[in-house]
C-alpha cells in the first residue's frame, strides 16, 4: 500500500512538473434541416484515458443567429485530444429521446500557452442525420381568429361532413335524449310505515299529505320536462338558424367562387383575344414592312437600272463623238495633206520654170550655187508620202517649202 501511493504520488508530482499549458478555440454555426439554432448549448472536453474522466475545457450557449465560440486550456503531460460535444434532439422533435453530436478537434489547431493562437472553424454543423426517424418536421404556431375567420375556415369541413352530420341530428333525433343534470330534483322514496289500531287519522293525514305531496312533484316534473322540452326546441331552431347560416354563407361563398371563377376565366379569354390581336397587329406590321422594303430594294434597282442605262447611252454617245471627231480630224489632216502637195507641185513647177528662164537668160557664165534643198527629198504626186508621225514632222518643217 505504501509502494502503490508513493508511486501515485511520484506520477502526480511528474505530471506537475513537467505538464505544459495547452488551450483550444473553436468556432461554428449550428443548424438542424438548415435552419440555425440559437440557444444550443456547446461544450469542449479533453479526452483522458479510461482510468480518468473527460476533463471539461468550456461550454458556451449559441447566440440568436446560431454562432457559438468555444475556448478552453488546460495542463497536460501529452498533448491534448479535444473534442466539441452538442446534446440536441434534431430528428428526434416529440420523441423525448436525446442524441449527442462529437468532433474531434485537429491536433494543428492545439497551441501552447493559456490562449490560442488559432481558431479552427468548422462552419456549418447539421445535426440532422439520415437514419434520424423524424426528417421533417414543422413548428405548429396557434394564432387567435376571430369567429367570422373561424366560421370561414369551418365552412370546407361542414360540406364535407353534411350529409353525415344531417342524417345524424335530424334522422336519428339523437337531440330528444335528455341527460339528467345537477339541476333537476333527486327524489328519495321515503319507507312505508304500516299503521297501528289507534294511529288511523294520523295515518289518513299522512297519506293524503304524501299523495299531495306526489301531485306537486308530478306537476314539478310535467313543468320540467315542458321546460326541457321548449329548451331543446329553442336549442334545435338556434341549431337550424346556424345550419341556415352556414348553408348561407357555403352558398355565398360558392357563389362568390364561381363570380371569381368567371371573372377570371372572362379576364384569361380577354387576355388570350388581346394576344392574339397584338400578335395579329405584330403580323400585319411586319408583313407591311417587308412589303415596304420590297417595294424600296425593287425602286432601287429600277433606279440603278436606269441609271446604268443612262450611262451607257452617255458612253456611247461620248464613244460616237469621239469617232466622229476622229474622222473630221483625219478628213481635215487627209485635206491639209492634199494641199500641201498640191502647192508644193506648183511651187516646183514655178522653179523649174525660173531655172529654165534663169539659164537662157545668163548662158555665159554659170556659177554653180549650192541648193539649200537639196538634202529634202522632192515630192511629187507620184511619189508615197510616209504616213508615220515623223515624216509627217519632217515634211512639215521643211524650210525649203517656206515663203
Amino acid at each position: 500500500m505504501p509502494s502503490s501511493f508513493r508511486l501515485l504520488l511520484a506520477s502526480i508530482l511528474i505530471q506537475t512538473v513537467f505538464s505544459t499549458q495547452q488551450a483550444v478555440t473553436v468556432k461554428g454555426i449550428v443548424n438542424c434541416r438548415g435552419h440555425r439554432q440559437p440557444g444550443t448549448f456547446v461544450q469542449l472536453y479533453d479526452e483522458d484515458s479510461i482510468f480518468d474522466s473527460d476533463d471539461l475545457l468550456g461550454s458556451v450557449v449559441a447566440d440568436h443567429r446560431g454562432v457559438f465560440c468555444v475556448k478552453g486550456n488546460t495542463e497536460e503531460f501529452t498533448t491534448i485530444e479535444p473534442y466539441l460535444l452538442i446534446e440536441h434532439n434534431c430528428g428526434y422533435e416529440g420523441l423525448n429521446e436525446k442524441r449527442v453530436f462529437t468532433k474531434l478537434i485537429p491536433v494543428e489547431y492545439i497551441t501552447e500557452g493559456p490562449k490560442a493562437k488559432h481558431v479552427y472553424h468548422m462552419g456549418d454543423i447539421e445535426l440532422l442525420t439520415e437514419d434520424a426517424p423524424v426528417q421533417k418536421y414543422e413548428k405548429r404556431i396557434y394564432v387567435e381568429t376571430n369567429i367570422d375567420e373561424r366560421i370561414r375556415q369551418c365552412i370546407p369541413i361542414y360540406v364535407q361532413y353534411k350529409t353525415f352530420y344531417e342524417k345524424t341530428v335530424f334522422e336519428s333525433k339523437t337531440h330528444e335524449a335528455v341527460l339528467p343534470t345537477d339541476e333537476n330534483p333527486v327524489i328519495v322514496e321515503e319507507p312505508i310505515v304500516e299503521p297501528t289500531d289507534g294511529e288511523g287519522e294520523v295515518v289518513a293525514a299522512t297519506e293524503q299529505y304524501h299523495e299531495t305531496d306526489e301531485n306537486k312533484q308530478e306537476e314539478h316534473e310535467i313543468l320540467e320536462e315542458e321546460k326541457k322540452i321548449e329548451e331543446e326546441r329553442l336549442r334545435l331552431e338556434e341549431e337550424q338558424k346556424r345550419l341556415d347560416e352556414i348553408r348561407r354563407l357555403e352558398e355565398e361563398a360558392l357563389r362568390l367562387e364561381e363570380i371569381r371563377r368567371i371573372e377570371e376565366e372572362k379576364k384569361r379569354i380577354e387576355e388570350i383575344r388581346r394576344q392574339e390581336e397584338e400578335q395579329q397587329r405584330i403580323e400585319l406590321e411586319r408583313r407591311e414592312e417587308e412589303r415596304r422594303l420590297e417595294n424600296e430594294r425593287r425602286a432601287e434597282e429600277e433606279r440603278k437600272r436606269e441609271e446604268e442605262a443612262k450611262l451607257q447611252e452617255q458612253r456611247r454617245k461620248e464613244q460616237e463623238e469621239e469617232h466622229k471627231r476622229r474622222m473630221e480630224e483625219y478628213h481635215r489632216r487627209e485635206q491639209e495633206r492634199q494641199e500641201a502637195l498640191r502647192r508644193r507641185e506648183e511651187e516646183i513647177k514655178r522653179r523649174e520654170e525660173e531655172e529654165k528662164t534663169r539659164i537662157s537668160s545668163s548662158s555665159e557664165t554659170i556659177v554653180e550655187k549650192k541648193d539649200p534643198c537639196i538634202q529634202f527629198p522632192v515630192l511629187t504626186q507620184s511619189h508615197s508620202i510616209s504616213r508615220n508621225i515623223e515624216a509627217r514632222h519632217e515634211y512639215v518643217e521643211d524650210p525649203c517649202l517656206k515663203r
